[in-house]
């Protein structure tokens, strides 16, 4: 049985445009890519991006795709590192704490 075969959820598409802003600064993190029902991968612009992006870590984030002007907010938790991408979890809203 392959890994796409034991996934939980779908990949969803998204255009190759699409990229995860940092709501705490307004700084773009990357590119993201192979996003499914429990995350997505992000493809790091920077260094400075690569260093929020340090696995672990939480954060909010918004996801623009600039050609159906769609963004959305989301939580994630970095969870590992494949290659020059980064795993990001959704996680649970971190208001109030």
């Amino acid at each position: 049985m392959s890994e796409d075969d034991r996934r939980q959820f779908p990949r969803l598409e998204l255009s190759e445009d699409a990229f995860a802003v940092d709501e705490k600064d307004g700084s773009q993190l990357g590119r993201v890519a192979e996003a499914g029902g429990g995350g997505f991968l992000i493809y790091p612009a920077t260094p400075d991006a690569i260093k929020k992006l340090s696995v672990g870590n939480r954060l909010r984030i918004t996801v623009k795709e600039p050609r159906s002007k769609a963004a959305s907010t989301i939580d994630v938790e970095v969870r590992y590192r494949k290659g020059e991408a980064l795993g990001v979890q959704f996680a649970k809203s971190q208001k109030g704490t």
